[in-house]
């Protein structure tokens, strides 16, 4: 028999960036507020314990010991390696995770956020009904409702996944010996960052995507600067062919390719792609709208098609990050309580975080030429840099695109080391719609690897302007100014007497 419970303000579905921040931002505000989670004992999510911090703890300690390679060299390199127990390594993520899901406790012990334990599921607009991993179900009653379910990843059914040699993103970090061989489907962001992580711990790794590039999204010259890079660590790129067949063949898979090519290693690591956590919430009792991925469609302030209740993060697909995740969250509490909230953020970064890092704001070269924007490109390589060279960095570049008839930066793409530190100096400039002369005139800390925003500046700067004389910016009227200077027009015209009209 369900259970009553007591009704809330907000009842968020989910405890992953989306629905903490949403949560937090909520009980800021006094409202009544729980968060409904199906593993209550793991808060956080993908997030906080099989992606973002445990994979980005290991690779922050791979990337620590290759950074002595250009000073130690490389047999120090391979000592450490041989030396260090994958047990010791991965001890170490988890605790980062544990210690990131504390922090997500105490918040919401401070701010009196109930933990109700148990899968939810709507049965009406304003009700959820929690499955209790007992077999009991309990009743929430909520003003407003947030789903933040976030996804999983993609697992093909002729895909015979086993854990340990076939396994997915929720599932790699729990190997316990580190392979000596190993195959990746998939040359995205979660593909790469493994990869790299894998050829740093010594393991022969490929890569495979039926694409004929990588990370599809970023601007081609980084990501071709980044394969370099990965090549030179030693990944192997298979590309341009799809996977047709997977088996397991004793200890080791073997992945047969549409172009007959066969590939065999001792795992398989499918990073194909994540699906939403939408299909089993209820959503078609209330007809709330999704794609045909099954991506819940939202509005601007995250509404689904029923108005109070929300959607965030994962489930609601593209970008998918787990910062702008947790900006939507807290997006969405304000606006259901009636707070006047801004626009959501058009400009956000997107952080890679391979080795070295890639990170980008704003448009591609690709987008600007789609969109028959003319710019110009301006580059920085790191062995331009005093900090660069100085750490050995050979293959880094800062990249700037430029409108050529506003000298507006339109877009920041970097591969590198501290890339996605570095990417919010230009994002800061691009928010308020800053020129390349902008950087051009700054000064910045010598020796830095942020002085590459003013190499690339003055590159790009010097095709505009021939003579080496950098000038101002051209002035640009834009509609509020046009608008402005229109209204003021009007009302200088409105306070002045009409013909033939007489003053006292």
């Amino acid at each position: 028999m369900a259970e009553k419970a007591t009704s809330y303000d907000l009842v968020v579905i989910g405890s992953g960036p989306a629905g903490y921040r949403a949560a937090v931002q909520a009980a800021k505000m006094k409202k009544s507020v729980a968060i409904i989670e199906a593993t209550p004992n793991r808060l956080g999510g993908t997030w906080i314990h099989t992606g973002t911090i445990p994979s980005k703890s290991l690779r922050e300690s791979m990337d620590a010991i290759q950074n002595i390679r250009f000073h130690a060299g490389g047999k120090w390199v391979e000592r450490i390696i041989r030396d260090l127990p994958a047990a010791k390594l991965m001890g170490h993520a988890f605790k980062v995770a544990q210690y990131e899901e504390s922090i997500v406790r105490r918040y919401c012990e401070r701010y009196k956020i109930d933990i109700i334990e148990g899968y939810g599921m709507l049965e009406d607009a304003h009700t959820i009904r929690v499955a209790k991993h007992n077999g009991e179900s309990q009743l929430v009653d909520a003003r407003f409702i947030l789903l933040a379910t976030g996804s999983r990843p993609r697992r093909p059914a002729d895909i015979p996944f086993d854990g340990w040699r076939i396994v997915d993103a929720d599932e790699v970090l729990r190997l316990e010996n580190v392979p000596k061989s190993v195959m990746i489907y998939g040359a995205g962001v979660i593909g790469c960052e493994y990869a790299c992580i894998f050829a740093a711990l010594g393991t022969e790794t490929t890569i495979v995507d039926g694409r004929g590039t990588i990370m599809q999204y970023a601007d081609q010259e980084i990501g071709l600067a980044l394969k370099k890079t990965m090549e030179e660590a030693g990944v192997k790129f298979v590309l341009g062919s799809k996977l047709a067949t997977a088996k397991i063949r004793g200890a080791s898979v073997v992945m047969t390719l549409e172009n007959n090519e066969s590939l065999e290693a001792e795992v398989l690591f499918y990073a194909a792609g994540r699906s939403p956590n939408t299909d089993k919430i209820g959503l078609s009792r209330l007809a709330i709208k999704t794609n045909d991925k099954g991506e819940i469609i939202v509005n601007k302030s995250f509404q689904t098609s029923t108005p109070n209740i929300y959607a965030s993060g994962d489930n609601i697909g593209s970008p998918a990050l787990a910062a702008t995740s947790a900006a939507q969250g807290r997006h969405a509490s304000l606006h259901m309580f009636g707070t006047k909230v801004k626009e959501f953020p058009r400009l956000y970064p997107i952080g890679v975080y391979t080795i070295p890092e890639l990170s980008s704001v704003g448009k591609t070269e690709q987008e600007l030429t789609q969109l028959g924007i003319e710019f110009v490109v301006g580059r920085a390589h790191y062995h331009e840099v005093a900090r660069g060279y100085i750490r050995g960095d050979e293959h880094g570049l800062l990249k700037l695109l430029v409108c050529r008839k506003t000298h507006r930066i339109l877009g920041v793409h970097i591969v590198g080391h501290d890339a996605c530190n570095l990417v919010h100096i230009g994002l800061a400039y691009m928010q308020r719609g800053g020129h390349a002369q902008d950087l051009v005139n700054m000064i910045f800390n010598y020796p830095t690897l942020a002085e590459a925003y003013g190499i690339a500046a003055f590159n790009a700067l010097n095709k505009l302007f021939l003579d080496g004389e950098i000038g101002d910016p051209p002035v640009e009227v834009t509609l509020e100014a046009k608008d402005a200077a229109a209204a003021e027009a009007a009302a200088t015209a409105a306070s002045m007497p009409s013909k033939g009209s007489s003053v006292a």
